[in-house]
């Protein structure tokens, strides 16, 4: 358990700090936009690339972003019934769909890598503007992002097994209320 315990911790630490890097593609993008509007607007000179870069920034921020989200349970869940079962209940239901999401990225993430690979071959270049920037390095951004994504989901369905066999794990910055180890005086 103790080796589960460390690198949970550390593919949580990971996740973090990715998540805290990836952010400041957000403040790009702001400059990016910000730029073409006052070239546009006050210089009546718009530019040929910031849409394209700004289309592409955002699509490299949105999918990295993925693993972060997966730290914090952040993605999208139902839990009208969820929300009234006990700890374990919880664990085994998110231990359950933990295991079905990773068999679902792990085919995404043999057709990402196939996609990817395929754009390096050719170099490829979007043609949507005269800037006709490089692509291939966005689309080779999509494999990452999926094994990111996969290696929290792996940490986060490990730390649901962990809670089924009574030895939670938790969170940085969250207190664990389901340790079992903990007899009403505190004690180990």
């Amino acid at each position: 358990m103790a080796f589960f315990h460390a690198w949970i911790r550390w593919q949580d630490r990971l996740s973090e700090w990715l998540g805290r890097f990836i952010a400041w593609l957000g403040f790009v993008l702001v400059v990016v936009l910000v730029f073409e509007v006052a070239a546009r607007q006050l210089l009546s000179s718009p530019t040929s690339w910031a849409h394209e870069a700004s289309t592409m920034t955002y699509g490299v921020y949105a999918i990295l972003a993925g693993a972060y989200t997966e730290k914090w349970q952040g993605h999208v869940r139902i839990d009208i019934f969820y929300q009234h079962l006990s700890a374990k209940g919880q664990a085994l239901i998110s231990f359950c769909i933990g295991l079905f999401a990773l068999c679902i990225l792990g085919l995404l993430l043999n057709s990402a890598a196939e996609f990817a690979l395929q754009s390096i071959a050719i170099q490829e270049r979007s043609f949507r503007s005269t800037w006709a920037p490089i692509i291939w390095p966005v689309k080779a951004m999509i494999p990452v992002a999926v094994a990111l994504l996969m290696l929290q989901m792996l940490a986060n369905t490990a730390r649901h097994l962990c809670t089924l066999l009574g030895h939670p794990v938790e969170r940085d910055g969250e207190k664990n209320t389901t340790d079992t180890r903990e007899d009403s005086h505190g004690e180990h």
